[in-house]
C-alpha cells in the first residue's frame, strides 16, 4: 500500500455520501445494506440486522478493506487485480486475506478516515469502537 497522507484520508472521509438505499438491491442472505461512496474509490458498506443495527461493516480505501462483524471482529484484506464492483460490494473472490500482518497502520488510517466523515456516524460506530480497542492504537 502506498500510504495515503492524513490530509488525503480526511478528505476521503469528508467526501463520503450515502447512496439512496431505495436504489440498492437487497441481499437476501445478508439483509438490507447501506452504501456510502466517496472520492478515490473510498466506500463503506453497512449491512443491517432485523432491528436496523449494523451487523457487518466494510470500509474500502486505497485498495484495502477493513471489515467488522460482531462475531469475527476486525479483519483486513486487499483487493486483487483491477476488477471493480462499485456498488456491488466486495466479495471474497476479489479479496486477499491479510492474516498475520501487523495492520496497525491500516487500522489507524481507517480510523482517521471514518472520524472525518460527517455522514453515517451512528452506523460507523461499531467499526470505530473496534478500531479504538486495538492494542497499540495510540491515535493517528
Amino acid at each position: 500500500m502506498i500510504a495515503p497522507s492524513p490530509a488525503q484520508l480526511e478528505a476521503w472521509g469528508a467526501s463520503l455520501r450515502e447512496i439512496d438505499p431505495s436504489l440498492l438491491q437487497e441481499d437476501p442472505e445478508s439483509g438490507p445494506v447501506r452504501w456510502f461512496l466517496g472520492d478515490s474509490g473510498c466506500e463503506v458498506f453497512v449491512w443491517l440486522d432485523g432491528q436496523g443495527a449494523p451487523q457487518h461493516i466494510q470500509l474500502v480505501f486505497s485498495r484495502l478493506t477493513v471489515d467488522w462483524t460482531a462475531d469475527a471482529g476486525l479483519q483486513t484484506g486487499s483487493l486483487q487485480g483491477t476488477t471493480s464492483t462499485m456498488g456491488g460490494r466486495y466479495d471474497g473472490y476479489l479479496l486477499r486475506d491479510r492474516d498475520g500482518r501487523d495492520d496497525r497502520a491500516v487500522f489507524q488510517a481507517a480510523h482517521r478516515l471514518l472520524r472525518a466523515s460527517t455522514t453515517g456516524e451512528a452506523l460507523f460506530t461499531p467499526l470505530l469502537a473496534a478500531l479504538e480497542a486495538v492494542p497499540g492504537m495510540t491515535g493517528d
